[in-house]
């Protein structure tokens, strides 16, 4: 594996897959390096923690890092390229302003975190015009990112291949994390409960067809202080926004916090006629 701090000339002439990532790999972000790896191409993966999609400092600050742990991790799966710009080197001096994510990057995750997908298309769309891949993968936790990116590249025409990584969750049931590893154990098992949620919520609707009763009714079955609900919503997959007569496609997200650790997750379904 080559250690790169810059793209160079001779990487533009190699089809490259880019798994980008802040680093604390775990195995959410081994399941992407590994459907990459599939491809046949040359793999890059990115570790930057972002600063501009942080709108509380302390956060940015105590995001967990371990470069040398990542880099022993990413030469075991055989990544080609591990890209591990500096700031400066992802924006420069030239750099003017930051991307808008729109009415639906002020929802939800981005109502709690202001400007927060603002931060993330942007450093996105720079790490497109650095690395220019074929393809690149996300992940679909983060459900609200992953619709954004996906309707970044649509609507820019960017000629990249997305494709989607499948949650990977522990014992309990808890989404994979970079930030699960600030959780104590008894932490994770109050996290746990997210899916737990999930779960309940899409039951009772499916039930009812009633979409502001069921998260009612779910949420009065949240008997564990320890875990505080931020949002709880049913929402059409295909616009991210409120279902209709016509949604096919439904998902279900959650955020919350457990020790004072943010989590997101999600699951979506299918309802025929």
């Amino acid at each position: 594996m080559k250690n790169v701090k810059k793209i160079t000339d001779d990487m533009y002439e190699e089809n490259l897959f880019f798994i980008p990532t802040m680093g604390s790999l775990h195995r959410g972000h081994f399941s992407l390096i590994e459907e990459a790896k599939k491809s046949g191409l040359k793999t890059i993966v990115s570790i930057f923690v972002n600063p501009k999609q942080f709108n509380d400092t302390n956060d940015y600050q105590k995001y967990p890092r371990d470069i040398q742990k990542d880099s022993i991790n990413l030469e075991k799966l055989n990544v080609d390229y591990l890209f591990t710009p500096d700031e400066n080197y992802i924006y420069g001096d030239s750099f003017l302003d930051l991307l808008s994510s729109g009415h639906i990057g002020e929802q939800y995750e981005g109502k709690s975190r202001p400007g927060h997908f603002d931060g993330v298309l942007t450093v996105v769309n720079r790490l497109f015009e650095l690395i220019k891949p074929k393809k690149v993968i996300f992940g679909k936790k983060d459900a609200q990112q992953l619709f954004l990116i996906k309707d970044y590249i649509g609507r820019t025409n960017k000629d990249i291949n997305l494709l989607e990584g499948e949650i990977v969750r522990d014992k309990l049931g808890l989404a994979l994390s970079s930030r699960n590893v600030l959780l104590s154990a008894k932490g994770k098992e109050t996290a746990s409960g997210l899916k737990k949620q999930l779960d309940t919520l899409k039951e009772i609707f499916l039930e009812t067809g009633l979409v502001s009763r069921s998260i009612e009714k779910t949420l009065q079955r949240n008997k564990d202080g320890l875990l505080e609900i931020d949002y709880l919503e049913i929402l059409d997959k295909d616009t991210f926004s409120a279902i209709s007569d016509n949604t096919k496609n439904f998902i279900i997200i959650i955020a919350g916090y457990v020790e004072g650790i943010r989590l997101i997750d999600n699951i979506d379904f299918r309802i025929e006629g």
